[in-house]
């Protein structure tokens, strides 16, 4: 029912989402992997969950970081009804999303691309702007007219002409593309769905609390942006214990979904 496309940068976030997604999905999945880091232990990973029956597809490795633009070859390769687009730094989600997904494609047949809520603290919004940026589309479905990006992003297989389509680069927005591309070309709808949930662990709080800072602080210096560097630079680690008690209580909270 469903391909996850996942491009990984960050094996320490990567381990933890596909965890979760063998975990906690209940439908027939498959979960298409390019590994963007020379870092083996990603692939390591998948091996064993491969071993153990995980239905794992490694389809590149790439030491350089070719970043956006592996995602085409994985949409490529999705046998699936759903295909999902998600960053590398959601670490966790909310149970039954592909039924719930299925069901609004089904019974809303122009939309096409339905993007996860995301968990928000003090500490990170998930990329998510405020409810205020957003529209009711559907209050029953919970779907809401707004800015969306990739973070998990769920396309129809209706989609996939618009996904070959994309202009693919190393860093690219392409949730947010897709959005205006099937709305203006192909009269779909792209929407945010409440009624799932993503752990989007993006934001420097997040970053220091993994020890992913000077990963971060690099990532951004590579593509000249100073300011954000900087910005990831003065948020120090927290206590001991403190992304524990975070994490339990975000597991705690999708758990209610």
């Amino acid at each position: 029912m469903i391909s996850y496309c996942v491009v990984c940068f960050r094996p320490k976030y990567a381990i933890m989402q596909l965890e979760d997604l063998i975990a906690k999905t209940s439908v027939p999945y498959e979960i298409l992997l390019w590994v963007n880091t020379g870092d083996p232990s990603i692939v390591e990973f998948a091996r064993a969950k491969i071993a153990q029956g995980a239905p794992i597809h490694i389809l590149g490795v790439t030491p350089e970081n070719i970043g956006m633009t592996a995602f085409k070859m994985l949409f490529q390769n999705a046998h699936y009804p759903m295909i999902v687009q998600t960053d590398d730094d959601v670490l966790c989600i909310s149970r039954r999303i592909a039924e719930k997904a299925w069901d609004i494609f089904n019974r809303r047949v122009e939309v096409r691309q339905i993007v996860a809520d995301t968990f928000q603290d003090d500490w990170t919004n998930g990329a998510r702007h405020g409810m205020e940026s957003y529209k009711v589309e559907s209050a029953a479905d919970g779907l809401y007219e707004g800015p969306i990006d990739g973070w998990f992003s769920i396309y129809h297989r209706e989609a996939l002409p618009a996904l070959m389509a994309a202009p693919y680069a190393r860093y690219f927005y392409l949730g947010t593309w897709m959005r205006a591309r099937l709305r203006a070309v192909h009269n779909m709808k792209g929407l945010l769905c409440t009624k799932f949930k993503v752990f989007h662990a993006s934001g420097p709080y997040y970053a220091a609390a993994f020890g992913m800072t000077e990963f971060e602080k690099n990532k951004y210096l590579s593509v000249n942006r100073a300011e954000v560097a900087g910005w990831y630079a003065k948020i120090p680690k927290p206590a001991d214990g403190e992304l524990d008690r975070r994490l339990a209580a975000i597991r705690a909270h999708l758990d209610k979904f």
